[in-house]
Order: C-alpha cells, then sequence, then structure tokens
C-alpha cells in the first residue's frame, strides 16, 4: 500500500464519514428489502475493490477473522435494530464505539484521563439527544438491545483494523465487503428474492451506495485508523450523523426537528472539545 504521512489519518477518516453521510438521502430512494441494501451495496464495493486486492499482502490470520466478523456483525446489527426500532436508535447506536474504546484504554492502562472523559460524556449526551428525537411509539426492548451491540461492533472493527493488515487496507475491505455480502445472501431469502424486481433506478441508487458510501467510506476510514487511535477515529465519524440530516435538508427539503438539532449541536460542541484537549 502507498505511505501516508500520519497527519493525513484524520482527513481520511473525514472523507469517510463524508461518504456515509451520503447514506441518508440515496436510501430514502429506495423502498427494498433492508437486508437486499445491505448485501448488493456490500457485493458491490467488495467488487470495486477487488482490483486491489493482493492476497499475497494480507495477513491471514484471526485478527483478519476478527475484522469480517466485526465489520459484518455492525452491518447485520444496524440493518436488524432498524427492524424494530426507530432510525434514530438504529443510526445513533454504533457511535457509542466512543464510550466502549475509552473504557477499553481504561482498562487497559489503569488510568482514568478526566480530560479525555469529558469531550466522550458531552459526545454521548448529544448521541442520546439525537436517538430520543425519534425514539417514541416504533421501538421496542429487543431492536434497542441490538443496537447496543452496534457500538461494540464499531470499536472491535476499528480496533482490529490496523492489526489486520497494514500494507494491503484495501484489500482487507474488500474481503469485509465480499464475507459480508455472501453471507447476507446465504442466509436472508428475502435478499436473494428482492434482486429480480429491482428497477433501473434502484440498480444506479444501489451502485452509487455500493461504489461510494460502503467502498469509499470503509476504504477511507480503514486507511485513516491506520494513522490515528481508534478513539479518535470513532470521534471523527461522527461527521456522518452531522452532514447526514445536512444532505436531506438541502436535496430532499426534509429539515431535521428541534430535538435532533440539539443533539447535532451537543455533538459537534463535544467533537470540537475532544480536538483542543487532545
Amino acid at each position: 500500500m502507498f505511505p501516508l504521512p500520519a497527519q493525513s489519518g484524520s482527513i481520511l477518516v473525514l472523507l469517510g464519514a463524508l461518504c456515509w453521510s451520503l447514506n441518508s438521502p440515496l436510501v430514502k430512494y429506495l423502498p427494498l428489502d433492508p437486508f437486499l441494501i445491505c448485501g448488493l451495496r456490500s457485493v458491490i464495493a467488495g467488487l470495486v475493490l477487488l482490483p486491489f486486492l493482493r492476497p499475497r499482502r494480507i495477513h491471514w490470520n484471526r485478527w483478519l477473522i476478527a475484522y469480517c466478523l466485526s465489520y459484518c456483525a455492525l452491518c447485520l446489527s444496524v440493518i436488524a435494530s432498524l427492524s424494530r426500532t426507530s432510525a434514530a436508535i438504529g443510526v445513533g447506536m454504533q457511535y457509542t464505539a466512543t464510550v466502549w474504546l475509552f473504557l477499553l484504554l481504561w482498562y487497559r492502562t489503569g488510568y482514568f484521563n478526566p480530560r479525555a472523559f469529558l469531550p466522550v460524556l458531552v459526545i454521548m449526551a448529544g448521541v442520546v439527544c439525537f436517538m430520543l428525537s425519534g425514539g417514541s411509539g416504533d421501538s421496542d426492548s429487543l431492536g434497542n438491545a441490538i443496537a447496543l451491540t452496534e457500538g461494540i461492533f464499531f470499536a472491535g472493527m476499528s480496533l482490529v483494523s490496523r492489526k489486520a493488515t497494514r500494507e494491503n487496507v484495501l484489500g482487507l475491505t474488500a474481503l469485509g465487503n465480499l464475507f459480508t455480502g455472501a453471507l447476507v445472501f446465504s442466509l436472508f431469502p428475502s435478499a436473494r428474492l428482492g434482486l429480480t424486481a429491482m428497477t433501473g433506478q434502484e440498480w444506479v441508487l444501489m451502485l452509487l451506495l455500493g461504489v461510494v458510501q460502503v467502498a469509499g467510506g470503509y476504504s477511507f476510514y480503514n486507511l485513516g485508523v491506520q494513522k490515528i487511535p481508534a478513539r479518535k477515529a470513532s470521534v471523527l465519524a461522527l461527521w456522518e450523523m452531522i452532514l447526514g440530516p445536512l444532505w436531506v435538508a438541502l436535496f430532499l427539503h426534509q429539515y431535521p426537528n428541534p430535538m435532533v438539532l440539539t443533539g447535532l449541536t451537543i455533538i459537534l460542541g463535544g467533537m470540537l472539545l475532544d480536538a483542543k484537549m487532545t
């Protein structure tokens, strides 16, 4: 893999968050089975990145397995939670990864850093506020419990990405997506059946999701997390939550309610506080 200067890590993660944020306006146009969306965009992303796969430069070890499993589990937990709880909770809970990573660092070092914890506390207050904006009657305890696992899987993916490979990051991203796509289409018949009923417009939007949102987003993120700590990357990834509602407002003219705006403002404040203290 081509060398990257250390200072580019934050920029790469921000580019990843930018690509992820396009998910919000694009999915609005896709009345497809959620498992079809999950599986097909992963297959598309894996095929797009397949030319970068260099088997001899992949470390075929437990960390590669851990990456594929945590990435696949993240994708499936988001889809499963969205089917049983509100969209705000289903999307927002993956960003509790910031808390899990802080707690893991505390456990490993035995040192509690109050300066580092304050931004985490502010960010989580914003995430909770954002989730409460859509967590009324359309959620249940099982859906919320599934959503809670998203942050664990996102944290795991962020941590093992660096250990799985430093030499072929795009190849690692391709493998994770191909594994996810194959598993989804194998386990969920509704995903396979939905393929034959897709329209031309739906195929175009799925290509955009696969190429830009998944292949681009996770490639940038995995490249960036090689250069900066996983906790910092998880904080920068929160830009997805800020940019997503912005694109929906600009292109679809659907505006966030005051609770969402309050949550996003608190998250942004926590991110700025984290940047100042680290």
